[in-house]
């Protein structure tokens, strides 16, 4: 039974450990998996529609792969979570479609072999574990090594009828219109390709396309006004009468779905959510640093960079009371990357979940054990169910950007901006309750925006990666993250 005020359910025993089976396309789930799909899409995740952008950047690197002229790696950027979902609609469904449309189709349903991480097995239920390896999706450690995995996507991208498909970020980001960090997994995996294929003769070059993930939401300002008011009552704030969502007369509260909002209501949510964030900063303090249950909620004078200096300590508390209860260490050896030195956080958020779900899903089952060691299992996968709650605070934590509605406009943040972040700070109440990503609001309707950008060809940067690998890997990882802020730049000059 759920503990009272918690958002998810402790565990308390050590549990049997989920294997899939061999990852193999079946036929008969992928046409099964189209035919569920647009209702699923519907209504499970509110979405109304579907909008691909410059299809023919899609499109042509499709034609170049089904004709043997190139070995394709579909890198997609993952704000939502959804973003496999979409994709597999996108490839499945609407690209074949819109190809004959143009009047130039496809040799077949493109399709995707997408990759996910290993603890899906065991977080997900019986239907997701039964479906991911029948529609080819392929397993992988973060941080372990992992030589059987790391052989299947190689094979996949050698020799596979359908494309590969990752998120570069490596997991979901949690905002759409800024890139917080990509890992080099994409140009590495891509560059192993090409280098595969000279050693065998063959002459396709290797692709990488970036296509970037963006939801266009419904602009029901009352549903925004509503959500935050819940938040607020949720936090201990009492907002004035004046400040409660539908009681300022002639609002844009009032307005219908679809109306835009006003800039005096966008300016007014800025403001209120900015005090809502550093009411849950105070929150989040008095439990890791016993400062005390303050209530001054004015978001200070230093504004924004003061705020993300407050998230960056709390993080590091987070993260070191996790690994103090799991009795691991806590520097992790930091990894060259684009992202600078808070990249290494993000390691250590990999290394709290990898042992997390180690302990709660043992190699050695319970089952069979003596009395005293099943006993010391269980023990150990309840410890880590609590110190995983706090690296769930982190996981997300470490994607807020406290500056994110500030830069989004002059005249006030876009609707989008609002509900990403309310979101998102809604999402982080919950995990500071012991939720987990499962329990994240999906409050609006919206529609899908695909923007792909050119595809990068990594043939020309061959004699680069021989000379030096990790410099090669680097700059195409560089690259690739230009490429995604070039389709946000497109989406927002729409």
């Amino acid at each position: 039974m759920r503990h009272r005020g918690l958002k998810a359910d402790p565990i308390v025993e050590a549990r049997t450990r989920h294997r899939l089976p061999p990852s193999r396309v079946s036929p008969f789930v992928t046409g099964l998996g189209r035919f569920l799909i647009p209702a699923y899409l519907r209504l499970v995740l509110r979405i109304d529609g579907l909008d691909i952008r410059d299809p023919d950047r899609i499109l042509q690197p499709l034609r170049d792969f089904q004709e043997g002229r190139i070995r394709l790696v579909v890198a997609f950027r993952h704000p939502y979570g959804d973003e496999s979902q979409i994709l597999f609609h996108a490839f499945e469904n609407r690209l074949p479609r819109l190809a004959r449309r143009l009047g130039r189709p496809l040799a077949r349903r493109p399709g995707l072999r997408f990759v996910h991480g290993h603890e899906v097995a065991l977080w997900g239920d019986p239907f997701i574990r039964w479906m991911l390896p029948r529609i080819g999706a392929v397993p992988v450690h973060h941080r372990k090594s992992d030589p059987g995995g790391l052989g299947a996507i190689r094979s996949i991208l050698l020799d596979d009828p359908r494309p590969l498909a990752l998120a570069p970020e490596g997991q979901v980001s949690y905002r759409s219109e800024t890139v917080p960090r990509l890992e080099q997994g994409a140009a590495r995996l891509g560059f192993w390709c090409a280098r595969d294929l000279e050693k065998a003769g063959r002459t396709e070059r290797v692709h990488i396309l970036p296509i970037s993930v963006h939801y266009r939401h419904e602009t029901n300002t009352r549903m925004a006004g509503d959500m935050l008011h819940r938040l607020e009552i949720l936090c201990g704030l009492v907002p004035s009468s004046a400040d409660r969502p539908g009681e300022e007369p002639g609002s844009a509260l009032h307005a219908g779905p679809g109306s835009a909002p006003s800039q005096a209501w966008r300016l007014a949510m800025r403001h209120r959510l900015a005090i809502l964030e550093t009411r849950l900063l105070d929150l989040a303090e008095a439990y890791y640093f016993g400062t005390g249950d303050s209530r001054d909620t004015d978001p200070g004078p230093d504004g924004p960079a003061h705020r993300q200096e407050r998230w960056d300590a709390l993080m590091d508390a987070a993260l070191a009371t996790a690994e103090q209860a799991l009795g691991i260490e806590g520097r992790v050896l930091r990894r060259s990357s684009p992202n600078g030195p808070g990249e290494e956080r993000i390691q250590r958020v990999y290394r709290i979940r990898e042992t997390c779900w180690d302990r709660l899903y043992p190699e050695v089952p319970p089952d069979g054990q003596p009395a005293l060691a099943a006993a010391l299992l269980h023990r150990q996968a309840g410890e880590a169910w609590y110190a995983m709650r706090h690296m769930e605070f982190v996981d997300l934590a470490f994607y807020l950007d406290t500056a994110y509605l500030e830069a989004s406009s002059e005249n006030g943040p876009t609707f989008d901006r609002i509900v990403e972040t309310l979101v998102n700070l809604d999402d982080l109440a919950s995990r500071l309750m012991g939720g987990n990503i499962s329990n994240r609001a999906n409050p609006m309707r919206k529609r899908v925006i695909l923007q792909p950008g050119p595809s990068l060809d990594l043939a020309d940067r061959m004699e680069d990666f021989r000379h030096n690998p990790k410099g090669a890997v680097l700059a195409v990882t560089e690259a690739l993250n230009q490429a995604f802020l070039d389709c946000i730049r497109e989406v927002l000059d729409e």
